[in-house]
């Protein structure tokens, strides 16, 4: 029997481009009725009756089948073919893509799809210009095909459409616009604070949900009832239920791999639908969640665990990452990234202490509201671009061509004004003409701007947890944690300046200060040098020309200001020579605003996931650029496996690359043990190296792992300060796990697997 289905279903494959004549009416309406040969009702429904230039017509496709009879959802399973609708729109007129509710599992042992068995909405939208013509007549017209199927599947197309004036003011249809909002809250969607992670080898899958509380699987609580639907072919069996086990602060699925399965997956999508009743008590709302999980090592599922907000204590968990947040912090002060600032700093210290207590407490107290104000917009922005599904994470900023250079034209501005050649508030003369003047405020808070846009890109120590929480977090958590890591860079500057023994220890004011200041400048200059650099590296040599001459006009416009904008001069000669200032800043800023990062083919570096070398250095050691399918090539063949997530911008990894990586002992131990060295790049944004880190609960680099000969070991996660005995160790252990080279996923991706047959009994 189940072999005459399969016949059927592939001639009515065969069959979905075809129309019979029978089958269509006579002209399109926006419904057409089952009728013989066609048993589903098909319908364009529009939720407005009227609708004004500039905006959005929300519609359905309404799908009717017959008793008995089904429909498929976007992905249907094993076997069928989901509905498809090709727009005939007015010109200007766009449609959006279709909105699928939650589906249902329609089994026939041994096969599994996923449909409706009702009446379902497939959701969509038309947008409407704003040239459009009040007066006029919206016609939208679709072709709908689908495939529906009970003892027999049919396959079939109908003409629909509709007409919607165009009025001054869009009124709705209210009949309908509540049927569409009732099968819209049937839609999965993305939710904040949800993660999910995936592992594949080639007997199951496994699908890790971790919800952003704790709270649906506290102890004592039944295991929430769960349904997955994934929209891919090849890579579960649909038919056989998911095992569900619960953990105290996750959901894992175990699915059984499918036998026709043709590779391995980079990622595992669809929706998941969390019925938390059970466990609740009742009257808990059932989660319709959009599943897109990246998909690791097996043996990484369990070596390191996402961060899961809420999880773990709740307050106990944030109070950990605050206190984290706030040693991360302290120890930036002394981190690479931090150092070309330290001189703004050294400089505000003895500034205050010309002054008295009370001076010194206010530029600290200037200096740490710019230290915070910029952590919160950072972070806010963060947020902000994840929330809208851009994949970026800590130090994201300096991923950007154009921020790159503007922080560069700051830094250099700050020199400039170290050196002497302008004064942000004119008054003229050295810092200490005019005694029992306050510090200069604005110096003071550009201060904290500038060593928290600096010091953010580079994890220190204790931070890449904290920063991993609260980048996953909700908005709350996010402030404190991040507030934390920008009092431990102030805290130990406010210590010196409320201390009065503290500081008693810095040498008394005089002469000195005005050289110190002047050759604290040239760390500065030597920082815009690294920026340019970096600029390079993303933008090509022609952004840096632009940089150059940007620095150039930037100079001649705080000359002016120097020169001619001293208290001293003339009121015209002032306010021209602010407005030279202001202009010349604004036609900087013009120039290095328009650098974008550079083709990577064009200039010659090889793309992720290639053979080819990116770099040799450290002992004319060769790393090829990270991909997850050559990962798990080499892994395969047996080899140790060092990756490097790692980025120009930041000095911290610069270090780890010539301390560690560049030592003899440690290139020596790398040709002995024949190690495969995989580089992810992310100087400019990469979303693939984004998920990668994401899928370690990082956010931030350097990070460093060592995966052991030993196809299913955990990998070693390396200290974020890299030393020549630490990575040498770190080889020996990875090489002293034998070698064994298992069938797995990875190794069919250059075999031809027949698919199944469809079955149409569904």
């Amino acid at each position: 029997m189940i072999h005459n289905r399969v016949l059927v279903a592939v001639l009515a494959a065969a069959m979905l481009p075809i129309t019979a004549p029978a089958q269509s009416a006579p002209g399109p309406g926006s419904r057409v009725p089952a009728g013989p040969g066609r048993p589903v009702e098909v319908e364009l429904q529009s939720a407005v009756r009227t609708v004004a230039p500039g905006d959005t017509i929300p519609v359905a496709i309404r799908l009717l089948p017959n008793p008995r009879w089904h429909t498929y959802w976007r992905h249907p399973g094993d076997v069928g073919s989901a509905p498809a609708v090709a727009w005939r729109l007015p010109p200007g007129f766009t449609a959006a893509s279709l909105r699928w509710p939650m589906p249902q599992r329609i089994e026939a042992p041994p096969l599994a799809s996923y449909g409706y068995a009702r009446e379902v909405h497939l959701l969509g939208a038309v947008h409407v210009p704003s040239a459009a013509r009040v007066g006029s007549a919206a016609r939208l017209e679709a072709t709908v095909t689908w495939v529906v199927c009970e003892v027999e599947c049919i396959a079939g197309d109908a003409e629909v459409a509709l007409t919607v004036p165009v009025a001054a003011r869009t009124v709705a249809d209210p009949a309908v616009a509540r049927v569409l909002a009732a099968e819209a809250a049937r839609v999965p969607a993305r939710r904040d604070g949800w993660t999910f992670r995936a592992a594949v080898d080639t007997a199951e899958v496994r699908l890790q949900v971790y919800p952003p509380g704790a709270t649906m699987l506290a102890p004592g609580r039944a295991t929430p009832r769960v349904q997955f639907f994934i929209d891919s072919a090849g890579v579960i069996d649909h038919a056989a239920q998911p095992r569900v086990r619960a953990a105290p602060a996750s959901l894992e699925l175990q699915m059984r791999r499918s036998a026709f399965a043709a590779g391995a997956p980079s990622r595992i999508t669809g929706v998941l639908a969390v019925d938390t009743a059970a466990s609740a008590g009742g009257g808990a709302p059932r989660m319709l969640l959009e599943v897109d999980a990246p998909v690791v090592a097996m043996a990484q599922l369990a070596a390191v665990m996402p961060p899961t907000p809420g999880a773990g204590g709740g307050w106990f968990a944030l109070a950990a990452a605050g206190l984290l947040a706030l040693a991360g912090g302290t120890l930036l002060n002394l981190m690479p990234c931090v150092l070309p600032v330290l001189s703004i700093k050294a400089l505000g210290i003895a500034e205050a202490v010309a002054h008295d207590g009370r001076a010194a407490r206010r530029h600290v107290a200037l200096f740490g509201a710019g230290v915070l104000v910029s952590m919160w917009a950072l972070v806010g922005m963060l947020l902000a671009l994840r929330a809208a599904g851009t994949e970026v994470g800590w130090g994201y900023q300096l991923q950007n061509p154009a921020v790159v250079g503007a922080l560069a034209l700051l830094v250099f501005a700050a020199a400039l004004n170290m050196a002497g050649m302008f004064d942000l508030v004119p008054v003229g003369g050295g810092l200490s003409t005019a005694a029992g003047r306050a510090p200069r405020g604005v110096e003071a808070f550009l201060s904290g701007v500038l060593v928290t846009a600096l010091a953010t890109p580079c994890s220190a120590p204790f931070l890449a947890a904290a920063v991993a929480y609260a980048v996953t977090a909700g908005a709350a958590e996010s402030l404190v944690v991040f507030t934390a890591l920008g009092l431990g860079l102030v805290w130990p500057l406010a210590m010196i300046a409320a201390v009065p023994r503290l500081r008693a220890w810095l040498p008394r004011p005089g002469a000195w200060m005005t050289t110190l200041r002047e050759v604290l400048a040239f760390p500065l200059f030597a920082t815009v040098v690294w920026l340019a650099w970096v600029l390079g590296r993303q933008a090509g040599a022609t952004a840096v020309v632009s940089l150059f001459g940007a620095c150039t006009l930037l100079a001649f416009g705080l000359w002016a200001l120097g020169r001619f904008g001293t208290i001293a001069a003339p009121a015209v000669r002032r306010r021209l020579a602010r407005v030279a200032a202001l202009a010349s800043a604004g036609g900087a800023l013009a120039l290095v605003s328009g650098a974008r990062p550079q083709d990577a083919l064009a200039t010659g570096v090889a793309q992720a996931g290639t053979e080819a070398p990116v770099s040799t250095g450290g002992g004319a050691l060769v790393w090829r650029p990270y991909g997850a399918d050559l990962l798990e090539a080499q892994r395969d063949s047996g080899r140790i496996v060092v990756v490097d997530f790692t980025a120009d911008w930041c000095l911290t990894c610069k270090v780890n690359e010539r301390v560690a990586f560049g030592s003899q002992a440690v290139g020596a131990a790398i040709r002995d043990h024949h190690v495969a060295l995989l580089r992810a790049d992310w100087t400019t944004r990469n979303a693939a190296v984004t998920r990668a880190l994401a899928a370690f609960g990082r956010t931030s680099v350097p990070f460093v792992l060592v995966y052991p000969r030993a196809r299913d070991a955990a990998p070693i996660v390396m200290p974020t300060l890299l030393t020549p005995g630490i990575v040498t160790a770190a080889l020996q252990r990875a090489a002293a796990s034998p070698s064994r080279v298992p069938t797995s996923a990875a190794s069919t991706n250059r075999r031809i697997v027949p698919s199944p047959s469809p079955e149409p009994t569904l």
